[in-house]
């Protein structure tokens, strides 16, 4: 079937974000998502609190977490209970030991901290090539970068207000189950960049 994400939205667990759960869900009907990742900062409770409420039954929640580290911000996508650390590689380890998927977000984004050049030397899955706060240059050199290292890229909105939700989507055509999606966006997607939704 068709999954349409966004694989990297703020709740307001996150300091930075006004996003409540209903928000959340009126950004994904009003975005046709039917797949998305909560990423608040240092934090999983936006996660389980989406999860386990009966209005996000219909949709595919993949558990997520954006993490500060020693050298800049790292997505862990699809453990329900991640171990956290601010030391970046052991971070990564970590999370693959454990199945995890780690996406380098705003990777060139000079306002925030950021990866940058040191997605040649850890072990990321994926680079964040589209992110809907990054500036179009910043967005273009990460394209570049992974395409110069062979690393799948991914889009996702990092929605810190509900007009956000859904400006940037991920296409797959899988199952709609954990390890589908994170196999398809490990492969990489159909990243589709659109306008904001409408007023927050």
């Amino acid at each position: 079937m068709r999954i349409v994400i966004d694989p990297h939205i703020h709740t307001n667990s996150s300091p930075d974000s006004s996003i409540t759960s209903n928000q959340v869900l009126d950004g994904m009907l009003a975005s046709g998502i039917n797949a998305i990742a909560v990423t608040d900062h240092d934090t999983m409770e936006g996660y389980r609190r989406l999860k386990h409420s009966y209005a996000f039954r219909e949709f595919l929640m993949i558990p997520g977490i954006e993490v500060t580290t020693d050298l800049g911000d790292i997505i862990v996508l699809g453990l329900e209970d991640p171990s956290i650390t601010k030391d970046a590689e052991l971070l990564i380890e970590l999370a693959h030991e454990a199945g995890g998927l780690v996406v380098a977000p705003h990777p060139f984004d000079g306002s925030r901290v950021s990866l940058g050049e040191r997605c040649g030397t850890l072990k990321v899955d994926l680079m964040e090539t589209a992110n809907g706060k990054c500036r179009g240059d910043s967005n273009r050199q990460a394209k570049e970068f992974s395409t110069v290292l062979g690393l799948p890229g991914i889009g996702g909105s990092d929605a810190h207000e509900r007009n956000e939700i859904g400006t940037v989507v991920d296409i797959l055509e899988c199952e709609k189950n954990l390890e589908s999606v994170l196999e398809g966006l490990r492969k990489g997607a159909k990243i589709i960049v659109r306008q904001r939704t409408g007023r927050c």
